[in-house]
């Protein structure tokens, strides 16, 4: 992990050689009443995708984005953890459950969200990761098991990489889709061979492909990455030149609500663009792809979700549906942290990098070196927890309470923070995870002296269920979100087995050797490690609990949409985003969220 001043340093060296992202549309200005075919709302993953096909396809469509063009920082890979917080970051506020995110500032657990083209596409840490197959198949909607999923994320795929992976891979993989996917170059970091080797000593078995025939195992991801930069949705469909030709883009410009008429019928949608509140209207159909907060949100300022709430919040309603806001579910991870290496500090890379600009500017010219890796992050495992043998030390292809072992409950992901670094960039890892004063202060104090790899077990099948709500009927006002993450007990119970995984992991002969040893924070209210193990893990994981951002569900289909994403009870109204599906499937998001984009294209040309 590099501090702000060295991607400040390289970001001037990147500008200065001119290698600025792909020119992406200009944003218009809108005409109070002006019409369309076709209204977008969200240029996020699925929004890009769906806009870009409908203009290919020669439709007139606008694209609402409430954000802008993203930075230039966001292209490079190694500054992806720079971006969480930023003016491209929603950035929600969220209402404490009092069992989660207790060390975070004011019990408050984050929720990062991409506003800017692109949407989280722009800002997340690039993995390409589908899901399992069985995450599609108990969807149990028509028309969306694994086999009506796959030709959408097989559409869009551009893997330049194929050729690095088995024989096998190739019926699941595509090489001519618009959003380049690839291997990211490599970190040059020791600890990326150690942590694989690390896992296969626990018989986790080595996984090449893990978007293929199995998801467990130990592997490097693909990612969304290519010639050195990332590979967001804004470059791979927006920035596209016959895209560019009829798509019309308007950017800094917040949806307000749809309008709809009095025999329930989609005309358009109210905005905001700079002062100006209008109106702008679409002759065919609009098309919700604001997220899974804000889809949510927009719905029910229109007057779409549970009629009590509503009416609680002054809002006249057009649709009694319950569903709307409900049923959110997220991946959630305890922050594990190791103190390993002693070696350089961040001040001598600073200094490097000073003396070494030009040196800088050529490995991002040649899209290699250290900037255009993504560090540690590309080093995943996946497995079942109720499969691995804590007896044997082992990961068994077996399981003791008859869960699939092939169907993981759990991701391991990695980052590595340079000796000194939380001290040198404070404000910038404050921002990145929202820990309090105390937690920053005692990881910064560890850091002084050691490196520290994160070490990260996130869980893929969480039991816990969220909602939001608005908290007015005030349009520019911050949705009410209750994530309500840790309220199941289930949840800590997976947390607490994951941990004693890790714990494994630092006896493991590349972790012993080199005198790896878990941080345990100081943790007000928990007892201590050595008094009470299981109960220091329990606290732990209800104090350092972080999101990853991949919420869903909050639109379900079955329940708000039919199977072709319409939402129930009015016309020419569909939702694509992440808040269709009814759980988080096991995996990064983006890629399933793509492809709903792609799906709901391919839905309204059809129906045309």
């Amino acid at each position: 992990m590099r501090s702000a001043a060295v991607l400040t340093a390289c970001l001037l060296v990147w500008e200065a050689q001119a290698l600025l992202s792909d020119s992406l549309p200009g944003g218009v200005l809108l005409k109070d009443g002006e019409r369309f075919e076709y209204i977008v709302v969200g240029a996020g993953a699925a929004g890009a995708a769906a806009a870009a096909r409908l203009a290919l396809a020669g439709a007139q469509v606008l694209l609402v984005e409430a954000g802008g063009d993203p930075n230039s920082i966001s292209e490079i890979p190694s500054a992806a953890r720079l971006l969480r917080g930023s003016e491209m970051d929603w950035l929600y506020k969220t209402i404490p459950n009092n069992m989660s995110c207790l060390s975070s500032e004011g019990h408050q657990c984050r929720f990062s969200s991409g506003k800017c083209l692109g949407g989280s596409t722009s800002i997340n840490y690039m993995l390409y990761t589908r899901g399992n197959r069985l995450d599609f198949d108990d969807i149990r909607v028509p028309g969306w098991s694994w086999s009506d999923l796959q030709p959408y994320f097989l559409k869009y795929e551009g893997l330049r990489d194929l050729d690095l992976l088995p024989p096998s891979s190739i019926p699941y993989h595509n090489t001519t889709g618009t959003m380049r996917i690839g291997f990211f170059n490599a970190s040059q970091n020791p600890w990326h061979s150690r942590l694989i080797k690390a896992f296969k000593s626990l018989g986790f078995p080595d996984n090449p492909d893990v978007n293929a025939e199995s998801q467990v195992g130990v592997t490097q991801l693909l990612g969304y990455v290519y010639g050195g930069k990332r590979m967001s949705t804004a470059r791979g469909y927006l920035a596209r030149e016959d895209v560019k030709k009829t798509l019309k883009v308007a950017k800094y410009t917040r949806c307000t609500g749809v309008i709809i008429d009095k025999r329930n019928i989609a005309r358009g949608v109210t905005v905001v663009q700079g002062l100006r509140k209008i109106k702008v209207f679409a002759r065919r159909e609009v098309i919700l792809s604001a997220g899974t907060i804000g889809t949510a949100q927009i719905l029910m300022l229109s007057g779409i979700g549970p009629a009590d709430h509503l009416q609680s919040v002054g809002i006249c309603v057009k649709v009694n549906l319950p569903g709307v806001g409900a049923n959110m579910t997220d991946h959630i991870l305890p922050l594990v942290l190791a103190l390993v290496d002693k070696g350089e500090s961040i001040k001598d890379d600073l200094l490097r990098l000073a003396t070494r600009a030009g040196q800088a500017a050529e490995l991002v010219k040649s899209e290699s070196g250290p900037f255009t890796s993504i560090g540690l992050t590309d080093v995943s495992a996946f497995l079942n927890s109720h499969c691995y043998d804590f007896e044997r030390r082992k990961l068994l292809n077996e399981s003791f309470d008859g869960s699939n072992c092939e169907l993981p409950n759990l991701q391991i992901i990695h980052d590595y923070i340079d000796r000194k670094l939380v001290a040198a960039a404070k404000p910038v890892f404050m921002q990145a995870t929202g820990f309090n004063k105390d937690i920053v202060e005692q990881i910064s104090l560890a850091n002084k002296e050691f490196a520290i790899l994160v070490i990260s077990p996130v869980l893929l099948y969480p039991y816990s269920v969220g909602h939001v709500r608005l908290d007015s009927s005030d349009p520019l006002a911050s949705p009410a979100i209750f994530p309500n993450y840790l309220d199941d007990e289930k949840d800590v119970d997976d947390m607490v087995r994951s941990i004693r995984i890790v714990e494994q992991m630092m006896e493991s002969s590349p972790f012993r050797k080199r005198h790896v040893r878990i941080l345990h924070l100081d943790i007000r209210g928990c007892p201590s490690v050595d008094e009470d193990r299981e109960g220091y893990w329990r606290c732990y994981s209800r104090h350092m609990t972080f999101p990853a951002y991949h919420a869903t569900g909050t639109t379900r289909v079955g329940s708000v949409l039919d199977a072709r994403l319409r939402v129930h009870g009015v016309r020419r109204l569909r939702v694509a985003d992440l808040g269709a599906l009814p759980r988080v499937p096991r995996a990064n998001t983006a890629a399933v969220s793509v492809a709903i984009g792609e799906r709901v294209a391919h839905f309204v040309l059809e129906d045309r």
